[in-house]
């Protein structure tokens, strides 16, 4: 769909003009200015979309696995050689700069994906257990709800487990990024995507978003957002015993133990400030905590003061992706100053620029568990220095908030790390510095979550397992 297009949405393959006539204007978050405009989908869209992957799933006979996933491949590729297309998308949908969109936002979903199809092609899908047989077959049709900071990676993450599993989708993408979402809608039906095997359609959280996750024909709902609207759509789905995945918010804390040396202490420092200002702080994985020795206070704050001026706002530091967001970031810089955090860097007081929402570093020191920032979530770049006095104590810290997302832990001594790591709850913890696995399983505790993503957990979420057991004798 070219960028002049707004005025339909995708119902099962097909552009179709849609029922819903609400005009949505687009922003782009780097300059304030507007550029683009869509139409709505509303409640009759989402039925429209339901049932045609209703039909899809229930009529005829299944997809086969070798299909779907030669299907999920030509995809990847379509992608792949329209990557500039999709970076310059979400570019002006979501700030992100340039070579950041094409290696993360692109880059980064390929690889997500393409992992997803390897581990499908060798899942057993009917295997023997002594005498009886475990069949794991599609769970049904999918309502996929997708955030706006990752538009193209939490939709292929989505769409290539769900449709790897056997099960259509119905996207109901952030109402901020619509086009990176019609521009996968375009590739998937170049790809050659059945019909009915994916609708794509914009529209409003409260409108669109809420009746997909109420609908009674859908059998799964997977959402990524907050942990406010996740315990909504949980509710939502509970009313008709729809099964439901969520993956929600965090508080992340990357750990510093005491026994590395300058040049080691210096690295977690600066890997952990880098993961916290990462797509601009609009993680939510993000490590936004870091918890220090005590005695090496003083030295972090003379870190990140160096290592965050590296970080320019329109340069390597995109914008925040509206004046929302924005206003609500702002909010958070004026609570932990009342409550008396320490600023280290930045202006918690500077007023949104005139023209787009970008916003420098932020960096607090001296936040306890009891501050509203040691609490909770920002998404911007804004970082919590915490102290601890030892093992003890980080472990507490990090429990400390409602999250439970992910963390990392640095230590000079590995098997310590891990023994920390151990005690984290946490969905994930990273060992002295990010390094993704994407055939490991991603998702939260606590208030971060419930299910998988990523590998082949990511595609039982879509699965239901029945055991076939031997014919009777005698």
């Amino acid at each position: 769909m070219s960028m002049e297009s707004k005025d339909l949405i995708d119902v099962g393959g097909t552009w179709t003009t849609p029922h819903g006539t609400e005009r949505l204007t687009l922003v782009d978050p780097r300059s304030g200015e507007e550029f683009a405009e869509v139409v709505l989908a509303d409640e009759t869209d989402i039925d429209t979309a339901v049932a045609a992957a209703r039909r899809a799933f229930d009529s005829g006979p299944a997809w086969p696995l070798a299909d779907r996933l030669a299907t999920l491949r030509r995809l990847a590729d379509l992608i792949e050689e329209r990557t500039e297309l999709f970076a310059e998308t979400m570019s002006a949908e979501m700030g992100a700069p340039a070579a950041f969109a094409r290696m993360v936002h692109v880059g980064g979903s390929l690889g997500t994906l393409r992992t997803t199809i390897a581990l499908a092609e060798a899942y057993p899908f009917r295997e023997p257990l002594g005498p009886s047989t475990i069949v794991s077959e599609p769970v049904g049709v999918v309502g996929a709800i997708t955030p706006w900071n990752f538009p193209l990676h939490q939709a292929l993450t989505k769409i290539g487990s769900a449709v790897a599993a056997g099960c259509p989708v119905v996207l109901k993408p952030a109402e901020n990024t619509p086009l990176t979402a019609y521009l996968l809608a375009e590739a998937a039906i170049d790809a050659g995507f059945p019909t009915g095997w994916l609708s794509v359609l914009a529209g409003r959280g409260p409108v669109a978003g809420a009746a997909l996750a109420a609908h009674p024909d859908i059998d799964m709902v997977s959402f990524t957002g907050s942990t406010g609207v996740g315990k909504a759509i949980a509710g939502a789905a509970a009313a008709n015993l729809t099964r439901y995945s969520l993956e929600l918010g965090g508080k992340s804390p990357a750990v510093i133990l005491d026994d590395l040396d300058d040049a080691g202490f210096a690295n977690a420092v600066r890997s952990g400030l880098g993961f916290c200002l990462f797509n601009s702080g609009q993680t939510c994985a993000a490590w936004t905590r870091l918890v220090v020795p005590e005695a090496r206070y003083d030295d972090t704050v003379a870190l990140v003061r160096e290592i965050a001026a590296d970080y320019v706002p329109g340069e390597n530091l995109g914008p925040l992706v509206s004046a929302l967001q924005w206003d609500r970031v702002s909010a958070h810089l004026q609570r932990a100053v009342e409550d008396g955090a320490e600023v280290v860097y930045g202006d918690p007081h500077v007023a949104r620029p005139e023209r787009g929402f970008h916003l420098a570093p932020v960096i607090f020191g001296r936040v306890t568990p009891q501050m509203r920032l040691g609490q909770d979530e920002v998404f911007g770049p804004v970082l919590a220095i915490q102290t601890h006095t030892g093992d003890d104590d980080a472990v507490a810290i990090a429990n400390s908030t409602a999250y439970g997302l992910s963390g990392a832990v640095f230590a000079a001594d590995e098997e310590r790390a891990i023994a920390v790591a151990d005690r984290i709850r946490s969905g994930v913890v990273h060992i002295n510095g990010l390094n993704t696995n994407q055939s490991a399983p991603f998702g939260g505790f606590k208030s971060s979550g419930i299910g998988r993503e990523y590998g082949r957990w990511g595609i039982e979420e879509f699965l239901e397992v029945k055991s076939i057991q031997p014919p009777a004798r005698g």
